[in-house]
């Protein structure tokens, strides 16, 4: 049915309060986004599964993970499951980076380890903004070293599957906040977003944290 013209009028204002749902953790103003753990979560179960054929095998593994302007995934991955080797978007890697990869794993079956395992960022760069690709990386390591290496790219399987216990809790925090934000708005409230500091939910202006 239509609304009259005096209700429209009393409800000409609209209130927003944002939620960032995002894989890649890349969202300016908030400690984590909804979905950033889950993705972790099924990366690592790749990453176990991939370690226990590579040392079987003596292989390395390319393991290429979603990221195309922000590198977080890849890093914390990489930190997680102790790689050889990370590449971001966000810091390229000195010019002849060739060499020092060689001679990081070279150095790491120097040692005994089994395998080798190397994280890709899908939208690295090297210093001159062209991509470094994992099948370039497979290339070159292959042709180099002689490592029989082989490239696992995760694709879309990072953004499905059951969610972690954090991020179901972290959108329920989330989600009570964002209902007490648009309760205590006016029509004079400006958009905000709900971001997690620390470990407490907290409003911030949602535009400013767009811009930034």
């Amino acid at each position: 049915g239509k609304i009259t013209a005096e209700v429209a009028k009393k409800n000409s204002h609209l209130n927003i309060v944002g939620m960032v749902g995002s894989i890649d953790n890349d969202f300016c103003g908030t400690d984590m986004t909804i979905g950033t753990d889950s993705a972790l979560h099924r990366i690592m179960e790749v990453v176990d599964a991939i370690t226990t054929t590579a040392q079987s095998h003596q292989r390395s593994f390319v393991l290429e993970v979603m990221g195309r302007h922000c590198g977080y995934l890849a890093l914390v991955t990489g930190l997680t499951c102790g790689a050889d080797f990370v590449f971001l978007p966000e810091m390229p890697p000195a010019d002849g980076w060739e060499d020092q990869l060689c001679a990081t794993l070279t150095e790491t079956r120097s040692r005994g380890v089994r395998l080798n395992i190397i994280i890709v960022a899908e939208g690295a760069i090297d210093r001159h903004g062209k991509a470094i690709t994992s099948d370039q990386i497979k290339d070159m390591v292959t042709k180099r070293l002689g490592f029989d290496t082989r490239v696992t790219v995760l694709g879309h399987v990072q953004r499905g599957g059951t969610p972690s216990a954090f991020d179901r809790i972290l959108a329920s925090r989330m989600g009570v906040e964002a209902v007490l934000a648009l309760l205590d708005a006016s029509p004079e409230t400006p958009a905000c977003v709900v971001s997690l500091s620390g470990n407490q939910a907290v409003r911030l202006p949602l535009m400013e944290c767009v811009q930034m």
